[in-house]
This record gives structure tokens, sequence and C-alpha cells, in this order.
């Protein structure tokens, strides 16, 4: 935003130019004033005659204020040359108002072998206007104590706005007054949760420390409810019907909502017929409606293990939009003829109306691929579908039941599809890896509940040929309706990954040498760099954390309306559309390419034929009015931040809960031996994954008796000054679990000496 502004005072220019070059809505140009207003007071901005030009702030900068575990408070600069020269340290005195999270204008005030220190000058925007924490009952007032320990603050309750809390109880409070002179800041509490015991108290905590929107408003629940489940025939004939074309749908065993299905063809040519057909959302979901604003304050649906939020409301996500099986649904279809190497030579985008034949799962397909006998009907998971799609009255169901002749022949044919598939699927994977895609193939945790709802269990999760299979479809669709509306030139979103930060590749460089493997960028594909050394790697001791450590040495996947090609899957062009049900992003690029593509009240079947086997014809399209290119790009600005800020809240949520539980699972184990490697060295200690259990804990410093140890940050380890004793980067070890810290959701290990 600052750098929006010119630099020279007789090109200033006032806040509502402003908000149209930075593409903000009425809503966010009162922030914009704000945030104007602050430039100014901080010294970075000025103004004259209602306009306003940057002006040349001497040690000031903007950033975000993190606090850490042992209660000192860092400003992390979002410019990139500021970054490279560190954090800049704030005592707790030269905090002013600001919070954790905060975003702030900091002057730096000097330097010295620690690092930058500053002061904070203004706060532009409050990232926490509600804090979850314990509830502690005194006599005159009481006291909230934040379950994030990063909060450098316990927040003061006035008797009259305890809401009835118990001492002990967990609880979501409104900040009413921030920290000022010292003074702790006030709050009044919003909803008392209960006992920290409480099953499930974990979730709850999660949704609300990362202010999660879990509840739809009444006006979201009442729109979703005046939307009908009968497609009229009129909407039928305006669509591409490949009701009697073989479609199915693959997903997990838990899966709710299915917003894609496929199918494929094998044509007389040799060519394959590959179509993707993903739930039409954008038909029920109207822009500027309440569905809409929820879905774009919501911006993706999260899930945990036990339970998701959703986008959208129920009645959309799982019965609607949802392709289940054997019932008509409204899509929109990316229907992709490719030659015998992979490569699409032809395509078709094209609104359609589908009827699934079967809701397949990763596991059956995986099995049928193998060669192992696997029951396709997958009838108790249908019918619990069925079960879900009843919950709503009114909602078309006419089921198709199959003769049992027609039914295994049925199955007949789902089984050939599904082996061509599998073909494709390879020839894919190997198209992608010779275009330099990084295939990074970690393995993930997966929790086990048992009976009392508690964490019984850490397993690996499954990833096989038929996850592969879905992405390699996914990716390809995504990509031709990216290049699509790039060929047409509209406004649009794009899933952009930028090239590392050459600073970071040159640390991860420094790591990987260590262990004696080679890493480079150089050349025409600096992506191969990365899958040489994966393949390096492959089966050794340190194969798991220097993939994680590559990963991390990059760019974060975000969304933007301009263009910048994604480095990772190697495609100059890539964009969401395969998932709208659970992304927003999706459903915008969705209504766009309807806008753009022919909108005739019927498709001909004489233009569009409505065989597969014939040579595709793609539908007319139309270019949008300079007025509608410029308003949409105006918007898919603010869209575009929005969605990507709600998918980095909805992983930190996932994540921190993973963790939180995780750590819980290591209760029953005090006292015990495992392996582990060492994952990261820090002045204060290391931490360790434990073998087969995804589960990291620390081992402090304090605890390596007998010596001093010096860091060597350069070299990743702790060296022992008198013994020489070196705890490094990727060592394997032995360790004994010593506590588990409830509180703190932390494990405390020690090494077997």
């Amino acid at each position: 935003m600052l750098e929006a502004l010119p630099k020279s005072k007789d090109r200033a220019i006032p806040p509502a130019r402003l908000a149209v070059a930075l593409g903000f809505d009425e809503d966010q140009q009162a922030r914009l004033r704000q945030y104007l207003d602050e430039f100014v007071r901080a010294g970075l901005a000025a103004v004259r005659g209602g306009r306003y030009h940057r002006k040349s702030g001497q040690g000031l900068l903007i950033g975000t204020l993190r606090g850490t575990r042992s209660g000192h408070a860092f400003v992390v600069p979002d410019d990139e040359r500021e970054r490279r020269l560190g954090d800049v340290h704030v005592a707790e005195e030269a905090l002013g108002s600001a919070l954790h999270g905060d975003r702030v204008i900091a002057r730096v005030t000097g330097g010295g072998t620690r690092g930058r220190r500053g002061v904070v000058q203004a706060v532009l925007h409050r990232a926490n206007l509600t804090v979850v924490g314990r509830f502690i009952r005194l006599k005159s007032e009481s006291l909230v104590s934040p379950i994030e320990e990063k909060f450098l603050y316990e927040i003061s309750i006035p008797p009259l706005e305890t809401l009835g809390a118990r001492d002990g109880d967990i609880v979501d409070v409104e900040i009413t007054r921030s920290p000022i002179a010292g003074r702790l800041p006030r709050g009044r509490v919003l909803e008392v949760l209960g006992p920290e015991d409480t099953p499930g108290m974990d979730l709850e905590i999660i949704i609300r420390k990362h202010h999660l929107p879990h509840l739809f408003p009444d006006s979201v629940l009442t729109e979703a409810d005046t939307i009908p489940g009968i497609i009229p025939d009129h909407e039928v004939a305006r669509r591409l019907d490949l009701r009697d074309n073989l479609t199915i749908t693959i997903d997990g065993e838990t899966a709710r909502d299915f917003d894609d299905a496929v199918s494929l063809e094998l044509l007389p040519s040799g060519r394959y017929l590959l179509g993707v057909h993903i739930a039409d959302v954008s038909h029920y979901v109207r822009q500027g409606g309440a569905l809409d604003d929820e879905a774009f304050r919501r911006g993706t649906s999260v899930y945990f293990s036990e339970k998701a939020i959703p986008m959208l409301p129920e009645r959309l996500s799982n019965i609607i939009c949802s392709l289940n099986p054997r019932v008509d649904r409204l899509t929109m279809s990316a229907i992709m003829e490719l030659n015998e190497r992979g490569k699409v030579v032809d395509y078709l985008l094209a609104p359609t109306i589908i009827r699934s034949a079967r809701r397949m799962t990763y596991t059956a397909v995986n099995e049928i691929l193998q060669g192992q006998p696997s029951e396709l009907r997958a009838s108790a998971l249908e019918s619990e579908d069925a079960e879900i799609r009843n919950l709503a009255g009114g909602v078309q169901n006419e089921r198709c039941h199959e003769p049992s002749g027609e039914a295994g022949n049925r199955d007949a044919d789902i089984r050939e599809m599904l082996l061509r598939m599998h073909e494709l699927t390879r020839i894919l994977i190997e198209r992608r890896s010779e275009r330099g895609a990084i295939d990074f193939d970690l393995p993930e945790a997966e929790l086990r509940f048992n009976d009392e709802g508690k964490v019984g269990g850490i397993v690996r999760s499954e990833r096989n040929i038929a996850h592969r299979l879905i992405e390699e479809f996914m990716l390809l669709a995504n990509e031709t309706v990216a290049t699509h509306l790039e060929k047409l030139e509209v406004p649009s979103i794009f899933r952009i990954h930028e090239e590392p930060d050459p600073a970071k590749i040159e640390e991860f460089q420094d790591v990987a040498s260590s262990f004696g493997h080679k890493f480079s960028m150089h050349g025409p594909v600096p992506q191969r760099g990365f899958q040489h050394l994966l393949r390096q790697v492959e089966g050794s001791p340190e194969e798991r954390m220097l993939s994680y450590l590559m990963l991390r040495s990059m760019e974060r996947a975000r969304y933007l309306p301009k263009n910048l090609g994604h480095f990772g899957l190697a495609m100059r062009t890539y964009t969401h559309f395969t998932s709208p049900i659970r992304r927003y992003p999706d459903l915008i690029v969705h209504r766009i390419l309807r806008e753009v593509l022919n909108s005739s009240p019927e498709l001909p079947q004489s233009e569009i034929d409505l065989g597969w086997r014939v040579s595709l014809k793609r539908i007319s399209t139309q270019i949008l009015s300079e007025d509608r290119e410029q308003d949409l790009r105006r918007k898919l600005t603010g869209i575009a931040a929005q969605s990507s800020e709600r998918e980095r809240a909805a992983d930190a949520a996932e994540q921190e809960l993973m963790d939180w539980r995780k750590a819980e699972s290591m209760a029953d184990h005090v006292g015990e031996d495992f392996s582990g490697v060492i994952t990261s060295v820090k002045e204060y200690g290391f931490y360790v994954e434990l073998d087969e259990h995804f589960v990291e804990g620390l081992v402090h410093i304090s605890t390596l008796s007998g010596e001093t140890y010096q860091y060597q940050p350069r070299k990743h380890r702790l060296l022992g000054t008198r013994t020489g004793r070196v705890f490094r980067l990727g060592d394997v070890i032995q360790v004994v679990v010593d506590r588990m810290d409830r509180a703190r959701h932390l494990i405390d290990f020690s090494v077997i000496q």
C-alpha cells in the first residue's frame, strides 16, 4: 500500500484514486483512510490539500509484531531488503499498545551484536480482537491467561464482564482496551467454553484462537434453504448433457463433499479423451448474496480429523452441489484430448450436466489398479450418501437403479476405464517430471482415535496411485483453464509460486553439502536441482529432514491476479478451478469462465456434438467490456489477498491442532526410549523427531550435563567445548521422553548418554 503512493509531492493523489489503484472495495477504503492517517503520523507519508505522497521515513519500516515464549517481541519487516537485515527487537516499554500479530510501523533506534533494536510508532491493524485463554477468578477483577504464549499480556476482566465463568474455564475474550503505559489490556468474556479437560476442547480452542468462522449467520442459512434442489428443464437444455457417459468420483472414505468427477475414453485414433467435471457452485452461489459474502469471509473449508468447517452450508456442500452417485448434478467440465505423450491437443470447456455412476474410494481404486479383488459398488458408503442427501427436503434424488445385468456390465466398464486412467496417469507423471516439476512425496501423520475420543495412535497416511491419478487429472484441468483464460486476456486469479529466495537456497546448499549431497539450481531448468537431490537422498536417514528443509527454502504458493508462473509445478500458467465447494478462488474462476463462455440460451447438439468419439469443438467465447474488465481487476486484488490469508490461517490451525494431539499422544510414554533424528538446532538446544511417530520434542541444552556447548549456526550444530561432542542437524539419536507439558502442548526429551 505504501509503495503505491507517489514519491513526489507534485504527483500526490487523493485516497479515492489510491483505492482504485489498489483494487479496494468500499469496506477496505475505510481501512485505507486509517492507514494513511497512521502513515502521516509516523512520518512515512505527507498530506497536501487532501492528496497524499510518500516520504522517506528515516529508520521507519512496516512489519508484523511477533511475541516469543520467552517474553521478547520482534517486528518482522514486510520489505524483503529489510528482512535481510534481520528482525527488530522491541523492549516491553517500547511496544506502546501493540500486541502479538499486529501490523505496525516501527522505528529502528539502534543495533548491536544481538541485532537491531526499535520502538513501535503506530499500530496499523489489530490481528487479535478476541483472545482465547484460561479464566483466573480473583476478588476484585479477574484475569484471562492467553493460550497463545506469544501474546505477552494477561487480560483484565471487570466483575460485570465475566459471563459467569468459573476459575479454570476456557473462555473467548474480546479486548476492549489495549495495554497503555504498563497497564494490562482489558476485556470482556464473549463465550465460556468450559473446563479445559472437556472432550474436544482442543478443537474448540484452535477454532477460536485462529479466528475461524464456524457458525453460519441466519441470513446465509436462509438463502441456502431457498435454493431449489430440482434442476429445471430449461437449465438442462443450456448445457452439454453427459448423463449417459461413464463418470465416477474418487475420494477418501470419510469424504462428504464431492466436487470433482472424472471420465476417460480411448479414441479410435489412440488418443485419450479425459473429462474433469467440477461441481458448478457458481450456478447456485451468486455474486453479492449472503452465501457469497460468507464464502469470501471464510475463503476456504478447514479440515480436522473429526470435523470439517465448510466454506458453504451443508445443504450446498454435501447435497445440492456434491456430485453424489446416480443423481443429476450441474457441472463445469474441462474435456481434454491428449496424445500418446500426454500433451493436450484439443479441449472443450463447457457448462454440463452429469450423473456419476459410482462413488469410488482411493482404497478401492488402488486395489483394482494393483490387481487385487475389490468391491466396486461401495454400497455402505453410498447408503450413507443417500441418507445425507435426504436430510434436505425437496432435493432432487432420482436414483437410477440398474438391473443386475446392466450393473455387471457397468462394473466391467469402470474397471476398464480405471486401467486406462492408470496408464494415462503414468504418462502425465513422466511428462511433468521431464518438464521439471518437483514432487514432494512426504509422509504425513494420520491420527487414530480410541472409544473415548482421545488419540490412540499416529500412523503414516497412505498416498497411493489412486491419489496420484486424481492429482494429475486436476492439475491438468487447472492448467488448461488457466491457459484458456490467459489467451483471452481476461482478468483472472492465478495460483502462483515464485522462485526461491537465493539467500534461503544458499543456506539450504550448506546443509545439503554437510551431508555430502551436491545441490545447484544452475541450468535452463532450475527445478532439476531439487529433483536430483530428492533422488540422491531417497531411502537415506536424512531424507525426511532434508525434504522438509528443501520445502521450507521455497516460497509459499499464493493467489494473485497476475500470472507469475508456478515454480514447483514447472508450469507457466496455473490456477485453481477444481474445488469450488471448498475454495473461494475456484468459485471466482468458475464465474469468470462462465462469463466468457458463450451465454446463448441453448447449446445446439449439432454444433456441440454430444458424442465422445469426434473431434472436440470449442464453445465460442465473448470478450468482456472494458468497464467490466476494470471492475473485475479492482475486485480480484482484494479477493486474492483475502483468499491467501484465509488459506494460511486454515493451514496454521490444522497444523497446530495436529501438533497438540501428537504431543498429547506421548503422555502415556513418559520414561520410554525412542530413536529419532535432529530436525532443528538452536542456541538453547535441539529438536528431535521420533522415527515412525511424527512427534517432535525439545532436548534443552541444560539437560546436556557435563560440559558447555557452543552454538554454531552456520554449521547447524552444538559443539562441546571440552570433549568436542557434536549434536548436529540430521543426526540419529536415542532419547527418553522426560515429560509432556499439557498446558503448553510441548514434549521434553533428554539424550540417552
